[in-house]
């Protein structure tokens, strides 16, 4: 049987053959953990092989990729100002000294705890993800900072 699978380091389906004893054992293994998991078994039905891979594997690893390239912009692709830098020349050393001051008062009025997030993210590209786990909070909350980071310098920009 031919099942499709997305690997963890490659965005692409790659499609593997799979022996078919190998799958029925995964179908029955699959169906007696979920009846054991639920107190309804009548709405407990199999799934095929390739049903059991997108949503246990498949969906997930998806998912984690989409939301890294959603939570990962480049600083060259960030304006402050809510524009976007386009890639035919423009970049952070042609901004005017002035606007680089702004820049450094405006960071500078942020605490140093979201000034050590911002230079990790922005300046470093280090993963939302690996930062979070290094601050021991969830992906969420360290989104959420970087919303009120980002709210904050918009504010003080625009002054």
């Amino acid at each position: 049987m031919k099942i499709t699978v997305y690997y963890e380091d490659n965005r692409e389906k790659t499609t593997i053959e799979v022996p078919d004893s190998d799958c029925e054992v995964m179908i029955e293994e699959d169906y007696r953990s979920r009846l054991e998991s639920v107190e309804d078994k009548s709405c407990v039905v199999r799934r095929t092989a390739q049903q059991i891979m997108d949503e246990e594997c498949n969906k997930p690893t998806y998912n984690n990729h989409h939301a890294e390239t959603r939570r990962h912009v480049s600083l060259e692709a960030y304006d402050p100002m809510g524009d976007t830098l386009t890639g035919d020349g423009d970049s952070f050393s042609e901004i005017g000294e002035d606007e680089i001051g702004r820049l450094y008062e405006a960071m500078k009025k942020l605490d140093p705890s979201q000034r050590r997030i911002l230079r990790l993210v922005f300046f470093e590209g280090m993963k939302q993800k690996d930062l979070a786990e290094a601050e021991g909070i969830t992906p969420s909350a360290l989104n959420q900072r970087l919303t009120v980071i980002l709210k904050k310098l918009k504010d003080a920009l625009s002054n």
